[in-house]
């Protein structure tokens, strides 16, 4: 058997592709403007959105919690001073002119990083800035969309399209069966830099039923963390996050059944898997309560299907997840969030090494991993700030980080919101594993990093 296939193809079952000495497997956003620091808006009958303090949020997801006081959260007009680049110049056309009149906006925006670590080339399994002590341009994004009306009493459809047009973040994002033989460019190993279109669907509203369809693909509406950087608190993600599914295709059904209470039913082809051999029928889904002062929330979320390792293709697509999400206002400045997923899959047959590409070691039977990830943040003013994260990761048999053991990391950070149009984000983190030497040969990891988000 060959181990590099079958290390490479593990994480492309995940949807983060990569090279055994490079990338250990590994896991997988929209307002026109940030809202204010510690709050996001209203949750609307179409997809909820997720993110930190001063993020836009994926609308796909689960949010934080809302003062009541933000803008609607699909709403598409921007006031002048928030307008942003791509924007000012379109309007100054006729295309532009006839893409606000039917509602279409374009924007993006350009994150970058630098990351400073104990680890002299790489902090895999930490991820998506993987590389130590180097500058690393994780996304140049173009979002383009249509969003539905949750107000109107008649049927109304959308769409929205997220694309990396390039970045390094791709080699994590890239689906099973889609895009993914840039992983195999450079002499068998994943360039640095490429694309991916994380998000490509239309969308429906049915006033009727107070539900919208999405069908393509989509982020996933497991964990509060995101591949949009704008809706993340910190610069780094929590390994439970990297370990667990980034996006889906198929259809997603989200039904607003009353003022407190949502309901999420999908069908999908799995978790980063497009259709093809490695995909099979998944159920997603999950239910939301938000209390009616919008200071609580709690969630129950899911993905289930066969759990069976492809053991003709050596792919983890079909994996079960469940998640319970907890978001709590303590006061109007801070906020508490916990989210604990649970994931496991039978049958697994085959060798893996580990990155370095030696230790090869076989694994036969079911696995299981689980994360709990706590998140203080701290709202200081409306552009500044500050959120301390705990996890603790548990990947018992190694098959998703490459290395047994239960993982600790401790983050804090901060955004600063210098304009509408950029945001400096800075962060100091440790991780550890004390069973074991998961970065480079050592049981931990300390790294400082800074990124920035240019939003044009």
């Amino acid at each position: 058997m060959n181990l590099t296939a079958l290390w490479l193809n593990g994480l492309l079952a995940m949807g983060q592709s990569g090279a055994p000495e490079l990338l250990p497997p590994v896991k997988p956003m929209v307002a026109p403007a940030a809202p204010k620091a510690g709050a996001v808006t209203p949750v609307a009958a179409q997809d909820p959105p997720t993110g930190g303090p001063l993020g836009e949020g994926s609308r796909d997801r689960l949010p934080p919690i809302t003062d009541g006081e933000a803008e609607k959260e699909f709403e598409n007009e921007e006031s002048e001073e928030e307008v942003l680049l791509l924007r000012r110049l379109l309007n100054t056309t006729a295309l532009g002119q006839a893409l606000n009149d039917n509602g279409v906006v374009f924007r993006g925006f350009t994150n970058g990083n630098f990351t400073a670590s104990t680890a002299p080339k790489n902090n895999l399994p930490m991820a998506m800035n993987y590389l130590g002590n180097q500058f690393l341009l994780e996304q140049n994004t173009l979002i383009a969309e249509k969003a539905i009306d949750a107000e109107s009493d008649q049927f109304n459809w959308g769409f929205r399209t997220y694309a990396i047009l390039p970045g390094s973040d791709y080699r994590f994002t890239v689906m099973n069966n889609l895009m993914d033989s840039q992983t195999r460019m450079n002499d068998g190993l994943p360039n640095t830099y490429g694309v991916d279109v994380p998000e490509f669907f239309l969308q429906g509203y049915m006033p009727e039923f107070k539900t919208d369809v999405k069908v393509g693909r989509f982020f996933t509406i497991i964990c509060n963390e995101s591949i949009d950087p704008t809706a993340n608190r910190l610069v780094s993600r929590a390994l439970t996050f990297m370990n667990n599914p980034f996006t889906h295709v198929g259809a997603l059904a989200t039904t607003r059944l009353s003022d407190n209470w949502t309901a999420f039913n999908g069908i999908t082809a799995g978790n980063d898997v497009f259709f093809g051999p490695a995909s099979a029928p998944m159920y997603l889904g999950g239910l939301r309560w938000d209390s009616t002062d919008k200071n609580t929330a709690l969630a129950f979320n899911t993905t289930l299907g066969s759990a069976q390792f492809n053991q003709n293709l050596h792919t983890a697509n079909l994996y079960d997840v469940f998640e319970l999400y907890l978001s709590h206002n303590i006061t109007e400045k801070l906020n508490y969030t916990g989210d604990f997923m649970y994931s496991l899959q039978n049958n697994i047959a085959g060798t893996y090494v580990d990155r370095n590409g030696i230790d090869p070691r076989d694994y036969n039977g079911n696995a299981t991993w689980y994360g709990f990830i706590n998140y203080l943040t701290y709202t200081f003013t409306d552009d500044l700030a500050g959120t301390i994260r705990f996890e603790v990761f548990d990947d018992n048999k190694g098959v998703r980080t490459g290395y047994e053991g239960i993982y600790t990391t401790y983050t804090a950070g901060a955004v600063y919101k210098f304009t509408e149009g950029l945001w400096l984000r800075p962060e100091l983190r440790y991780d550890y594993n004390g069973t074991s030497k998961a970065y480079e040969g050592n049981n931990g990891l300390f790294t400082a990093a800074a990124d920035f988000i240019l939003r044009w």
